[in-house]
């Protein structure tokens, strides 16, 4: 384990902020990558991967944190994870660590069905969890020139991501911290992302991808309210009396493109670790130490295959018992802040 200090003198850094890859905290960068070759043997064309940096990398290089981003969601929403100041919110402190948080596949600011040219909308090749990370490894050892991580730290699908990383790359960083999260779809994860999928392929605006006006899935987007939180927190938030008003909000269109959605979420229910092996050998064959954080209540990923991972790692785990489930940095972000800053200090 790579023991990280910050430590930098002015000499250093000067050169540093100068070299391509690095700007202010949090300014939205891209990585060139040409051409991206896929898992099924096709290519995203003009393959271009979304990021931003935080804080400094330090004299050893050896203290970089990395987070992809989760499903439907932009390396903007990851921001207030990073900061050099305490907060509720922060799972990484950059006046320790040098941050990067990464622009998955299929989410509008990266490579995606909504933004190629040359592969626009339906014409886009379907990519995986594990393609999204191979792109993701070139923007750290090909934009930012880093040799080794100190972890990898994702949010849902950013967790998949995570499992992912110590899947094809296991000794190029030394913690994961994945967060409601999993190494491989359960049944019924398949089938809340089917009826989820389903709801959006089956509107008759979606016209199989090729519409030309923005699809308002009203159904899809209800689907999405009601499955990532449990039944107790709706009840609490949301009166009897507002229903209808809960509904028409909920039903209102989102700033995701339709087809982007599609994408992200056939990777998703694509996404698996473990393969021909049992779950625990697969745990086993990760060289990395893990931090594992579920939630209880969550519906949109079941918390057991996470949680007998870290049985067979004897990893340090949280259950969240919040009633905000999946969205856990709502309601007990406290609770996982405390123990991600702690396990990628200490590493225990």
């Amino acid at each position: 384990m790579r023991i990280l200090k910050l430590g930098l003198s002015v000499a250093f850094l000067m050169p540093m902020l100068l070299l391509p890859g690095f700007a202010q905290n949090g300014v939205q960068q891209f990585a060139e990558l040409g051409q991206c070759k896929l898992k099924s043997g096709k290519v995203i064309e003009n393959c271009r991967i979304g990021y931003r940096t935080f804080g400094l990398l330090n004299a050893a290089q050896d203290n970089a944190v990395i987070m992809p981003s989760w499903l439907y969601g932009v390396s903007g929403d990851l921001v207030p994870f990073f900061s050099s100041q305490p907060s509720q919110q922060r799972l990484v402190d950059t006046s320790r660590f040098f941050g990067v948080a990464l622009d998955a596949f299929g989410n509008g600011v990266s490579s995606s069905p909504s933004n190629s040219k040359k592969q626009a909308a339906a014409d886009f090749p379907q990519f995986t969890t594990a393609d999204m990370v191979e792109a993701e490894y070139r923007v750290v050892t090909e934009a930012l020139h880093l040799k080794h991580l100190h972890a990898v730290v994702g949010l849902s699908m950013g967790g998949e991501q995570t499992y992912m990383w110590a899947s094809l790359h296991p000794e190029f960083f030394d913690l994961a911290v994945p967060i409601i999260a999993t190494p491989r779809l359960t049944t019924f994860d398949l089938l809340t992302k089917q009826v989820m999928l389903e709801s959006i392929l089956r509107d008759p605006a979606y016209q199989d991808g090729r519409y030309a006006v923005e699809p308002e899935l009203k159904l899809a987007n209800l689907l999405g309210g009601m499955v990532v939180t449990s039944p107790d927190y709706r009840n609490q938030a949301t009166p009897r009396a507002q229903f209808e008003s809960f509904v028409e909000k909920s039903e209102s269109p989102i700033s995701f493109d339709a087809n982007d959605r599609v994408w992200q979420m056939r990777a998703i229910m694509a996404h698996d670790v473990i393969g021909d092996r049992s779950l625990e050998e697969a745990a086993k064959d990760s060289p990395q130490h893990y931090l594992i954080i579920v939630s209880a209540l969550d519906r949109m990923v079941n918390p057991k295959p996470s949680l007998a991972w870290a049985a067979a790692k004897g990893a340090p785990t949280y259950i969240s018992q919040g009633t905000c489930a999946h969205l856990i940095m709502e309601c007990d972000a406290a609770a996982v802040s405390v123990r991600v800053q702690k396990f990628l200090v200490e590493g225990k």
